[in-house]
């Protein structure tokens, strides 16, 4: 049982998020109101924390950041940066220093020079005295910085960081961190994570995204916690329904020992018109002959191959004279097993028709195609294939071939015992015909 990975997509959904979070870059005069804004939100908790004393960003200072911001966007990057360059020939303060480093890192994401984009970052926050408000900013763009370049070790730790600042952190810095710890290959660390942001959006009444129910779908067959694993896809097939996790969701209930639920995933995912690949449906027939309902089964697989959704092979074929078969269709039975066993010429097709004309008491028939299973050196029932060439013959009343029959199946020790009772039989019934003949 095997799942794709969720990771990868996941991270071009985060690096898709990522590159319109730099795109849209609120103007330093925006900043300066956010940082504002979030100070006067502060909670009781974060208030009881040391206050940093605050540094203000010069209107000289802010005039020449904006002017590099204005430019960059204007893709006139090499002016943008001789601006921020020329900037730095001025005494500034901490802050107008780490907002310089900022705006460099701007210019080199717009420009996808991403390597100096996070070293840039990364002198941001070695200021000290930095509003609170920029250093989280900053280390969360970091930490989806390192993301994109698939570092993912150096991506956890500016997000750590960030987890201690913030006191109520969304669901989506809860994947993030998730996604990396995915990556790292730290499973049972990703869990938490995944589990907070799921339950943040259904707290709000919201559903949770699919790739991150993707990414819980992961974490959970990697820990092998298939229960957890068969609720997530529940929620996967019911909130996004496609075939695979039906098809998944079956598969768990397979690994758990649970045949009637993986019946009734794969039933539900049908009558949703979902399932259209030959392995899907031959998998459900399967599953209904597992569970004793085989004239549904012949059904699903004989309107797969009429709709060429399933190929008409002689594998195939013999799984529908098989269900064909139990279901008591003997006539449909013998009209596809016919078509198998010419297909593949094959022993085990040859002895399944000989059976179908058995039920039907057609001996004639039923003897040449037992004879014909015979033949194949690689049919594997050779013993059961006796008994019953010895019952046709009985019922041929070729007694002496019969007798031969049973006694090519004692040979084997599977069908030593039968073998022995029968031609015990055919003894008694030899004596019989000779008394009522007046021979003895």
């Amino acid at each position: 049982m095997k799942f794709p990975v969720a990771g990868k997509t996941l991270l071009a959904a985060l690096t898709t998020a990522l590159v319109l979070t730099f795109a849209t870059a609120m103007p330093v005069s925006q900043v300066q109101a956010a940082e504002t804004e979030q100070a006067e939100k502060r909670s009781e908790k974060t208030k009881k924390r040391r206050v940093r004393r605050a540094q203000t960003l010069r209107p000289q200072i802010f005039k020449k950041l904006d002017a590099a911001r204005a430019l960059a966007d204007e893709k006139k990057y090499t002016e943008a940066l001789e601006e921020l360059q020329a900037l730095e020939k001025r005494k500034r303060n901490s802050y107008e220093k780490a907002m310089t480093h900022n705006m460099y890192a701007y210019v080199y994401f717009n420009q996808e020079n991403y390597d100096a984009a996070i070293s840039a970052y990364e002198k941001v926050v070695g200021f000290k005295k930095i509003p609170e408000s920029l250093e989280q900013g900053t280390l969360y763009s970091l930490a989806k910085l390192q993301l994109m370049q698939e570092r993912y070790a150096e991506a956890l730790t500016p997000l750590n960081q960030w987890f201690e600042l913030v006191e109520k952190p969304g669901a989506e810095a809860h994947i993030l961190r998730a996604q990396i710890y995915f990556q790292l290959e730290q499973f049972q660390q990703a869990l938490p994570d995944v589990k907070a942001a799921i339950a943040q959006v259904k707290a709000q009444g919201n559903n949770p995204r699919e790739n991150w129910l993707m990414l819980e779908r992961a974490v959970y067959y990697q820990n092998k916690d298939f229960n957890n694993l068969a609720r997530c896809l529940q929620d996967l097939a019911t909130l996004y329904p496609k075939s695979q996790y039906w098809v998944q969701l079956a598969a768990v209930y397979s690994e758990l020992g649970q045949p009637l639920k993986e019946l009734s995933a794969l039933e539900a995912a049908h009558e949703q018109g979902l399932l259209n690949k030959e392995n899907e449906l031959v998998n459900l027939a399967q599953a209904l002959l597992a569970q004793e309902v085989p004239y549904k089964a012949a059904n699903i697989l004989a309107e797969g191959m009429k709709s060429e959704q399933i190929e008409v092979n002689a594998r195939n074929l013999s799984l529908l004279g098989d269900a064909w078969m139990i279901a008591k269709e003997y006539d449909n039975a013998i009209k596809v097993m016919s078509q198998a066993a010419r297909m593949s010429g094959k022993g085990k097709d040859f002895y399944k028709l000989a059976q179908i004309h058995t039920e039907r008491q057609e001996w004639t028939l039923a003897l040449n195609n037992v004879d014909a299973a015979l033949q194949d050196s690689d049919f594997n029932k050779q013993a059961d294939a006796q008994i019953l060439r010895g019952l046709v013959l009985f019922n041929l009343d070729n007694l002496a071939d019969a007798q031969g029959a049973f006694e090519a199946a004692a040979e084997f020790k599977s069908s030593e015992k039968m073998a022995a009772q029968w031609l015990a039989y055919i003894e008694g019934e030899r004596k019989r015909r000779e008394y009522m003949a007046g021979t003895l």
